[in-house]
């Protein structure tokens, strides 16, 4: 059974007893952590119809017209942007009504929340500002933290 850690000097502690040297333990965490991985292509291919699906719900909030996640996914594939990428990282045909049920499957996967943060996305065409939580929280209708 695992050893309980409370905070970063008993987990330190835990990993020089061990004998686990600072290297090691990166090599673990980027061996098991998906998005840690350049070249992990299900991720990568996961999060960019994230970013395309937030950025249509941003498109649609300016319009004042938030759609439904499933009028929202059959938007996203729609467009030429999902098309290009769809066929970069995929080998079948695109199935446009499929595939958007699919997206809507994915994004309202409860599985799915915990990669909506912050850190993973941007505002369209604005490299480095990331869009905040609560905004993302709005579009995609999470309920408030406590």
């Amino acid at each position: 059974m695992a050893q309980k850690v409370r905070n970063y000097s008993e987990l330190v502690d835990y990993l020089k007893r061990r004998g686990i040297s600072p290297q090691d333990n990166i090599d673990i965490i980027e061996k098991t952590t998906p998005e840690a991985q350049e070249d992990n292509k299900r991720f990568n291919w996961k999060m960019f119809r994230f970013t395309m699906f937030l950025w249509e719900r941003i498109k649609e909030e300016k319009k004042r017209n938030l759609l439904s996640k499933t009028d929202t996914a059959k938007e996203v594939v729609k467009s030429k942007k999902y098309k290009d990428l769809y066929e970069a990282f995929n080998t079948t045909k695109l199935n446009p009504e499929k595939e958007a049920k699919n997206l809507f499957k994915l994004v309202t996967d409860p599985r799915q929340k915990p990669y909506f943060v912050s850190r993973y996305f941007v505002y369209e065409g604005r490299p480095g500002k990331n869009i905040p939580q609560d905004h993302i929280n709005l579009l995609m209708k999470f309920p408030k933290s406590p």
